[in-house]
């Protein structure tokens, strides 16, 4: 990894430049990236999903946001810089320690706004970036991987909930006044499409590109991923290698009106920026409208929460019964789980890799064990997030529990203090109109009072077996400009991580539904499994909270015990008592 820094350094000055700037997404700007495209991580060896090296003779930078920083310290070479984005503003920071420089990047892997705004800061030093034509990180990469060759699949209506035709008639009528919209990102072709593949490893998508007219449909596509023909009662759909996407790009006649996702890379914005044509940048409506989950999606993410219900009852019962002299890993206890959510039968892949964390391991958020991850062992806290992606729902679930008897009064304090903001969550009722920001701070709030709180989100929007951090909507302190609708999905996981001690982390899946109050919204949580008794002080909660919790409980024993065991009906049974 070393060597790798010390070839790019050298490769920049023969070129005559004085710093790189490398993202850790890739071409098609997806949050996570398959093992060919993780440039970053070949680089720096940080395998996170949010990050942004900026490397010279002299300096060696990572931004991150909170969810990594941890992992950064631990992954990187020690001479590295390391800064919260959120905290220090890179833009501020090139300006003051990158003047009168010459700067490389590839523009495919940053979106326009990210690009606008390093020329913007960067001229005021009399600095400027050149897009890097050379691929001099690919060109450097030896054994690079290869891209795995998997076919395309399509989704019949009974997945769906949607036809294809309907779903583009959406599309068309909302840009009525468009000659042609650019959809540049693949989870917005593949719910237009409904298509799904195995691009990503956790994420059921095709790498794929669309040009929507109302005369025709171009996508663009590795087209040995074509098992047949995808759409034979259609006969306006055309498909093109992925390659030739940047060529159609240059190609769209002289005074078209064309409208391009807000969110597109700075390099195709530039092929598309002709003064002869009619730009118009704007939200992605498909990303707007595959988050509101449409009856048939909602029913089926009801139905598998209760088959990913059942694998974690399996899972944390076998954890309970665990022999700890046989020196089970992290890393095994993962694959444990993995086992039984595989016995599903419409089990497709996991969601995200699982965070299997025991321990001082549960302070890093995003923390991922190998083989050689540290050993279970009694009289810890274990902090397990997990999901599955099954055919017709997305699923992501954390639980923090003891290992052993008698916690400590403070971890009990603790954990029934994010418990408590989790609470507040899922059991507000808001305004039609309000935003996921505006409702985070009461997640907060119990461990605000003790001068304490997370760096992360409180809640990502979920997919429909499609990614599980689905944009727009979220729980954040970040403003979002919009609303919560009935049919969005997000999760609910306020959590508390002491440094180099433990981690605690509540997580559901929560679903915005009508309220019966007119002119007010709530959220219906579908994930099905308990909170952890043992490790709340009950005092702490009121009456309200107190009869949430009982009432959730007892619907998952309801729901859940027939399809167990009689061992684990009568662990569960202990599991979900009153208190």
């Amino acid at each position: 990894m070393k060597d790798n820094i010390k070839s790019l350094i050298k490769k920049l000055f023969s070129h005559k430049f004085d710093a790189y700037i490398l993202s850790s997404s890739d071409e098609f700007l997806n949050e996570y990236v398959p093992s060919y495209n993780r440039r970053l991580l070949w680089l720096t060896n940080f395998s996170g999903s949010n990050g942004i090296a900026i490397i010279s003779k002299t300096k060696r930078i990572l931004f991150t946001d909170g969810r990594y920083l941890l992992q950064a310290k631990k992954q990187i070479p020690k001479n590295f810089d390391i800064f919260d984005i959120s905290l220090v503003n890179l833009y501020e920071y090139l300006k003051e320690n990158f003047k009168n420089k010459k700067i490389l990047l590839d523009t495919k892997l940053f979106k326009k706004d990210f690009v606008d705004r390093l020329i913007f800061n960067l001229k005021k030093v009399n600095s400027f970036i050149v897009h890097d034509k050379y691929q001099m990180i690919d060109k450097l990469w030896i054994n690079r991987p290869m891209e795995e060759k998997n076919k395309i699949f399509k989704l019949k209506n009974n997945l769906s909930g949607c036809s294809t035709k309907k779903k583009i008639n959406q599309i068309l009528k909302i840009h009525n006044n468009m000659d042609f919209i650019i959809v540049s990102s693949p989870e917005s072709v593949c719910w237009l499409l409904n298509i799904r593949g195995k691009d990503l490893e956790y994420t059921p998508i095709v790498m794929s590109r669309l040009i929507l007219s109302k005369n025709e449909i171009k996508v663009f596509v590795d087209k040995s991923k074509i098992k047949k023909e995808l759409f034979p009662k259609y006969n306006n759909f055309s498909f093109y290698e992925i390659e030739s996407f940047e060529k159609h790009l240059e190609n769209l006649p002289k005074f078209c009106n064309v409208y391009v996702d807000q969110e597109i890379s700075y390099f195709y914005f530039k092929l598309l920026n002709k003064k002869s044509r009619n730009l118009m940048l704007g939200i992605d409506y498909c990303k707007l409208l595959k988050s509101e989950k449409n009856s048939l999606e909602i029913k089926s993410a009801r139905f598998y929460h209760e088959f990913d219900g059942v694998s974690l009852i399996k899972f944390f019962y076998w954890l309970d019964n665990l022999d700890f002299k046989k020196k089970i890993t992290e890393y095994d206890a993962s694959k444990k789980l993995e086992y039984f959510r595989k016995q599903n039968k419409n089990f497709f892949s996991l969601s995200f890799p699982t965070i299997s964390a025991v321990g001082s391991n549960g302070s890093i958020i995003h923390y991922e064990p190998d083989k050689k991850s540290k050993i279970m062992s009694l009289d810890k806290l274990y902090l397990c997030d997990s999901g599955g992606q099954y055919y017709g729902a997305t699923t992501d679930v954390t639980r923090t529990v003891f290992i052993g008897k008698n916690p400590k009064k403070t971890i009990k304090y603790l954990y029934t203090l994010v418990l408590v903001g989790h609470l507040n969550i899922s059991m507000i009722k808001f305004p039609i109109g309000t935003r996921g920001d505006q409702i985070d701070s009461i997640a907060r709030y119990p461990l605000w009072l003790e001068g304490l709180d997370y760096n992360h989100g409180t809640g990502h929007g979920v997919g429909s077996f499609s990614g599980v951090h689905e944009g727009p909507y979220n729980i954040s302190k970040k403003i979002n400009k919009y609303p919560l609708k009935p049919g969005i999905i997000l999760s609910n996981e306020p959590g508390f991580y002491k440094n180099g001690k433990y981690g605690i982390r509540i997580e559901n899946l929560i679903l915005v539904v009508k309220s019966k109050i007119p002119g007010f919204l709530e959220f219906d949580t579908l994930t099905l499994y308990p909170y952890e008794i043992d490790l709340i002080d009950k005092e702490m909660l009121n009456k309200a909270q107190i009869n949430w919790i009982n009432k959730y409980h007892a619907k998952i024993y309801k729901k859940l015990s027939p399809k167990i065991s009689k061992a684990a009906k009568l662990w569960l049974k202990s599991k979900t008592r009153k208190i």
